[in-house]
């Protein structure tokens, strides 16, 4: 109620008073619930007060079972249709490439992919490319005012599907620079749609794969928003991205980020889904091979060498 207040109301929303309920629910709402279950058993209220509880919980239980049928169902649905598909990828003979920014880099430092490439029309060669090297020779974009300017870059490669257990490999690194595929093309295009699955939120994510032959294959995956299987009240105002502004809303709290498709990992699902696809081989990390560093040294001396010749 106190965010109704304007004097008071956007100062509540930068605390997050929005997620104050969901924090003190577990204990008021949830304690007052089963408080009630008790004082009738022991006979101290009417047990018509039992139907507060059973429909709080019957009701919530009622969509949160819902939500997770709606989720196994499309779920299956997903991976049925993903396991069909098999595209005959050759990385040796053909070119990966990601219509935008894409799961590349991910892929060439977990499977038996020696590069991949994102579409970049900012770049004079309308791609870039991407592929894990030995750091070595990341460390010698240090100090390469050039390099950078030519939109050379290396990044740190960090092991683990969460922040907390994530490990820095001191082996390899990530290089990213202007390169356009020589190897005929196979081209995949990701996108997403919001919706609904009966009465479960959806972000669908179809990635699409277009093969140099012309053939294309649909690959499905995305997240859900189900309920928690113990009720998280919310109610307040929230702090809009797109504008300096507040959304409110007065509901129940939604695991969000939930893959729709089965895995043993929180993320990357969908990655993985492509990865097998495309018929790519995992890499263990202590079984990771660099690039060729060699043709990529030679390459980046190119790109050195012509930045000399551009300066005044």
């Amino acid at each position: 109620m106190l965010q109704t207040i304007p004097e008071l109301g956007f100062v509540l929303m930068l605390l997050f008073a929005m997620l104050w309920s969901v924090l003190w629910s577990a204990v008021l709402i949830n304690a007052s619930m089963i408080g009630v279950a008790i004082e009738v058993i022991i006979g101290r209220v009417s047990s018509l007060w039992l139907l507060l509880p059973v429909i709080f919980y019957g009701g919530y239980w009622i969509a949160a079972t819902m939500d997770h049928l709606a989720l196994r169902e499309i779920a299956s649905r997903y991976e049925v249709s993903n396991t069909r598909v098999v595209t005959g990828f050759d990385p040796v003979k053909q070119a990966l490439v990601f219509e935008s920014d894409g799961d590349g880099g991910w892929l060439v430092e977990n499977f038996a992919l020696p590069v991949a490439y994102d579409v970049n029309p900012s770049l004079p060669e309308g791609y870039r490319s991407n592929r894990m090297i030995e750091s070595t020779v990341c460390a010698k974009l240090n100090g390469s005012s050039a390099l950078r300017a030519a939109s050379v870059y290396g990044s740190a490669i960090l092991d683990g599907d969460t922040v907390g257990s994530r490990t820095l490999n001191k082996r390899f690194c990530g290089l990213t620079m202007p390169e356009k595929p020589k190897l005929p093309q196979v081209v995949v295009r990701r996108t997403e749609t919001k919706g609904f699955e009966k009465s479960l939120p959806i972000t669908r994510v179809l990635t699409t794969i277009t093969m140099p032959d012309g053939r294309r294959f649909e690959l499905f995956g995305g997240v859900a928003e189900p309920l928690f299987w113990i009720p998280r009240p919310i109610m307040g105002c929230a702090l809009s991205s797109g504008a300096p502004s507040g959304n409110c809303a007065v509901g129940f709290m939604r695991k969000t980020y939930t893959p729709i498709v089965s895995g043993k990992t929180r993320y990357g699902r969908d990655s993985m889904v492509l990865a097998n696809a495309l018929g790519l081989r995992r890499i263990e990390v202590e079984d990771r091979v660099g690039g060729d560093s060699e043709f990529v040294l030679k390459r980046l001396a190119e790109i050195e060498e012509a930045a000399a010749k551009e300066a005044p």
